[in-house]
Parts: C-alpha cells; sequence; structure tokens
C-alpha cells in the first residue's frame, strides 16, 4: 500500500470530521470579514468559499447519511444550509421563477389543438399563462420565505458563530472517539479515555 492510497483512506475515513472541521473555519473566516467590513472583498470571498462548502456539505449529508451518527448528518446539514442561503438571504427567486414559468405556458399553449384550440389565441393565452405564473409564484414564495426567515436566523452572527462552535465540537467527539453531541444529548455514557 502507498502512502497516497493510505493517506486517501484516512481521508476517506473521517469525511464528516473533516467537513466539520472545515465549516468551522469557513464560518470564523465569515464572521470575521464581516465584522470587520461586510462590504470588503474579503467578505464576498468567504461567502463564495460558504457557498461552495455548504454545496459540499449538504451532497454528503445527503449521500451518505445512512454511515452517519444522526446529530452528525444533521448538524453537516444545518451548516451547509446556512452557508448555502446566506448570500442569497434577501434575493427573490419567485418572481424570476414564475417569470420564466409563464412564458413557457404562453409557448407551450400556442401548440394545442382539438378541444383546447380555443387556448391558442391571444387573449386566453395571456390569462392562462398569468393564472399559472400566479400560482407559480404563490407557493414558490411561501416556500422562499420560510427558507429566507429560516437563513437569517442561522447566519445572524451570533448564532453562525454558536453553530461553527457545534461543527468542532461534533468533529472533536468524533475524532476522539467519544460519540457525538447526539449521543450525549440522549444521555448515552460517554467515556473519555486518556492514554
Amino acid at each position: 500500500m502507498s502512502s497516497t492510497d493510505s493517506a486517501e483512506s484516512v481521508v476517506l475515513g473521517h469525511i464528516p470530521e473533516i467537513v466539520l472541521i472545515l465549516a468551522f473555519l469557513v464560518i470564523l473566516l465569515i464572521i470575521y470579514t464581516y465584522l470587520k467590513d461586510k462590504d470588503s472583498m474579503k467578505y464576498k470571498f468567504s461567502m463564495v468559499l460558504g457557498i461552495i462548502l455548504g454545496i459540499v456539505m449538504i451532497l454528503f449529508a445527503v449521500s451518505s447519511y445512512a454511515g452517519w451518527r444522526q446529530s452528525t448528518a444533521i448538524i453537516i446539514a444545518v451548516a451547509g444550509f446556512a452557508l448555502l442561503i446566506r448570500p442569497f438571504r434577501d434575493t427573490d427567486f419567485a418572481i424570476f421563477i414564475a417569470i420564466v414559468v409563464m412564458v413557457v405556458i404562453y409557448i407551450f399553449l400556442g401548440g394545442m389543438t382539438g378541444d383546447l384550440a380555443f387556448l391558442t389565441e391571444t387573449w386566453p393565452r395571456i390569462i392562462a399563462a398569468v393564472v399559472a405564473g400566479a400560482l407559480v409564484y404563490g407557493i414558490l414564495n411561501f416556500v422562499q420565505k420560510i427558507a429566507q426567515m429560516i437563513g437569517k436566523i442561522l447566519n445572524w452572527w451570533p448564532f453562525l458563530l454558536i453553530l461553527g462552535l457545534l461543527c468542532l465540537i461534533e468533529a472533536v467527539f468524533i475524532l476522539a472517539g467519544w460519540g457525538s453531541i447526539g449521543d450525549l444529548l440522549a444521555g448515552q455514557k460517554i467515556i473519555v479515555q486518556f492514554p
């Protein structure tokens, strides 16, 4: 076995811990640069790092959670969501998606035949497209407002710091072989052994 094989097996065996420690470090960077100057390029760069890490964390949480402790998967998913949504917490995506739906419905109705051929006329097409867009906007706006509210709470810097510390504590527990925060909260006995 070569040294790269052994290093790769070590990394693959410790993905949750590595991801949790990276999340802690990126969260600290985001908080530091935000408090120092929230309009700086350093802060914007730290948010881009957060988006990338957030996507990776969510992908790992979705694909690998079965092999992890439940609390570990939950902490990774929540921290990933917090990092991913930070730059977008005030962006209104629902209106853009609704406009796209309206255009697609308008184009789609232009090719209707048979009993629905009346929808190919201009005014019924416009009305149907606007109604479809309004329905999509209403649903997406509701979902978006909930996601933005959760994102704002998770990204309030004191709460974000607590989330980062949770990531670090969970990583330390796992690396030390003490279980997880979930084990501690569930009242399971955590045995600390010192060499």
